[in-house]
């Protein structure tokens, strides 16, 4: 991808009304395009930047257990006082021996950064109004040259997105994609976890885990949930009155559908087996942006295809772009060209097929 289509679309991620975990979630997941990146990570602060809770752009489940305590011991009030004073003076750290000049013998390294080959670091700030509220972390393995100046440069550029992001305050439920991910596990009645697709195991850790808290308090209520989706059909079968067999769960990576089935014919030492399907469902918003990626559109083409996809009149694009209204027209009419569609009602549908 073109850098200036990587950054426009990180821009537009950032101003599209998305909740902030949402939009953060997916800045983590698209910055590799801009700078070769990998496990990259946002780290919500207080004002002495130390950290309060982690957004990963990668699975961290099996570890969830031990890197709270971890990152909890390795932020001493001495490591703390380092990293600031060198952020009084420079946008970014780009060795962690700033903070450590032990660092790659530190349990931080060898116990959270070395299993996902996270050597080199980029490390930036970011702040409201003058005050830090978190830290954005890019990685790359050993073998991989370090972070340079035109990263941090880069870095910086596109950090004002996602402090704009932060700030967007709205807690309007999306529109969500009626098809999704799917995936199967196997339950028994006492709602105890017992085999699982591979699919599944993956969107179980992106519903039960959406952050990570460093100081040892647990968010993940998900697995009583389900203990109670099993027991709810359970109490079906028995006549019992009892919610449906269904619950909805929302975090930064979307929406999730839990839903139970019996399976009748399999029996577990006397048991019944209970089938549980998961159905993850991204905003549609988010669907649109990321098909924008693929297609042949210059990113101001992008910008107005945008618009048109959620409904806006020619005038309103005008004004929100910026732009005249005879330039509107001339970008639809292109962006039909290149999408081989006639109308407006046609190209939601088409970007949708795009998004796959």
């Amino acid at each position: 991808m073109k850098q200036s289509n990587a950054i426009a679309y990180l821009r537009r991620l950032c101003c599209s009304g998305l909740s902030k975990e949402i939009v953060i979630a997916e800045f983590l997941r698209a910055l590799p395009a801009l700078i070769q990146s990998h496990h990259n990570t946002f780290s919500g602060t207080d004002a002495r930047l130390y950290p309060q809770y982690h957004i990963a752009g990668f699975d961290l489940a099996g570890m969830r257990d031990t890197i709270p305590a971890i990152v909890a011991q390795f932020h001493t009030q001495e490591r703390q006082q380092r990293a600031i004073a060198w952020f009084k003076d420079h946008p970014a750290i780009a060795d962690a021996r700033t903070v450590d000049p032990e660092f790659y013998r530190s349990d931080m390294y060898n116990l959270v950064y070395r299993p996902f080959d996270m050597h080199h670091v980029l490390w930036m700030p970011v702040a409201q109004n003058g005050r830090p509220v978190g830290v954005l972390g890019l990685y790359r393995s050993k073998n991989q040259a370090p972070f340079g100046t035109k990263e941090q440069m880069l870095l910086g550029h596109v950090q004002q997105y996602i402090v704009y992001a932060l700030g967007n305050n709205a807690h309007a439920e999306p529109q969500y994609s009626e098809n999704g991910r799917t995936g199967m596990m196997i339950m028994n009645s006492k709602g105890e976890l017992l085999s699982q697709s591979r699919e599944a195991e993956q969107l179980l850790s992106m519903a039960r885990l959406p952050r990570l808290l460093v100081d040892g308090r647990r968010e993940d209520r998900l697995l009583s949930r389900l203990s109670q989706l099993c027991a709810n059909l359970t109490a079906v079968y028995r006549g019992q009155n009892v919610p449906p067999p269904q619950f909805c769960h929302l975090n930064p990576y979307g929406r999730f559908w839990f839903r139970a089935y019996r399976l009748f014919d399999c029996q577990d030492q006397g048991s019944q087996l209970i089938g549980v399907t998961i159905e993850h469902q991204e905003p549609v918003a988010l669907k649109i942006l990321r098909a924008m990626q693929d297609l042949p559109l210059s990113p101001m083409q992008q910008e107005v295809a945008q618009c048109v996809a959620e409904g806006l009149s020619y005038d309103h694009i005008a004004k929100r772009l910026h732009i005249k209204l005879t330039t509107v027209k001339d970008h639809i009419g292109k962006i039909y060209t290149k999408l081989d569609i006639g109308q407006r009602e046609e190209l939601l549908p088409r970007l949708l097929a795009q998004a796959g």
